[in-house]
C-alpha cells in the first residue's frame, strides 16, 4: 500500500509530530517579505471555486461589496479600487497601520462573503481557498491597475463604460 505511514520522510513530518500523507501546497507569497507593512499597495484577485459564475445575483453582490467595507473597516485597512465580476473579485488594498498582514484581510474577508453565500442557497466552498496578490511599487503602476480593473467590465463586454458598471468603483482616496 502506497503513502503509509513507513513510507513517509523525515522532512515530510510536521513539526516533527504527525508524518503528512499530502503533498506541501506551494506557496506563492514572498519569503521574508512584510505584508503588514503600513501602505504597501497590493493588486489581488479572488477567484470563485472552479471559477464559476456566483457573482451574478444583484442583491448577492450588493451583500458581497457590503462585506468589503466591512471587512476593510474591521482590520483597518484601505480599499482603493474594487471589481466585482461574475468569477472573480479585484481588489486594490493595503494595511492603513502595521500590524494585520493582508493575508488576514483576505481571509477574513472570504469567509464573510462564503457564510453570506449560505444565506442565498449556495452550499460548501464558494472561493478557492487561495488568492493572487502582487505589490504595487509605483505611482504608474498603481494607476495602471486601477485602469485595468475599473475596465475589466469593459472588457467583457458587459457595460460601455465601467462607470456604469455597479459593482466596480473607488472605496478610499488612491495613494497618488
Amino acid at each position: 500500500m502506497k503513502n503509509r505511514e513507513s513510507d513517509v520522510k523525515n522532512e515530510d513530518v510536521g513539526e516533527g509530530l504527525v508524518p503528512s500523507l499530502y503533498p506541501k501546497r506551494k506557496t506563492t507569497r514572498l519569503r521574508d517579505f512584510d505584508y503588514a507593512q503600513a501602505n504597501t499597495v497590493f493588486f489581488i484577485t479572488l477567484c470563485s471555486l472552479d471559477k464559476r459564475q456566483v457573482f451574478v445575483r444583484n442583491d448577492f453582490n450588493i451583500e458581497v461589496v457590503e462585506c468589503i467595507k466591512k471587512e476593510r473597516e474591521r482590520v483597518n485597512h484601505a480599499v482603493y479600487v474594487f471589481c466585482l465580476m461574475p468569477e472573480h473579485l479585484h481588489l486594490l488594498s493595503s494595511p492603513i497601520v502595521s500590524g494585520i498582514p493582508i493575508t488576514h484581510f483576505m481571509g477574513g474577508l472570504s469567509s464573510q462573503i462564503t457564510r453570506l453565500s449560505w444565506r442565498y442557497g449556495f452550499s460548501g466552498r464558494l472561493l478557492q481557498r487561495s488568492f493572487y496578490d502582487h505589490v504595487v511599487r509605483k505611482a504608474e503602476d498603481l494607476r495602471r491597475v486601477a485602469e485595468y480593473m475599473l475596465n475589466n467590465p469593459v472588457r467583457r463586454g458587459l457595460v460601455k463604460r465601467w462607470q456604469d458598471y455597479q459593482y466596480c468603483g473607488f472605496i478610499d482616496s488612491m495613494p497618488l
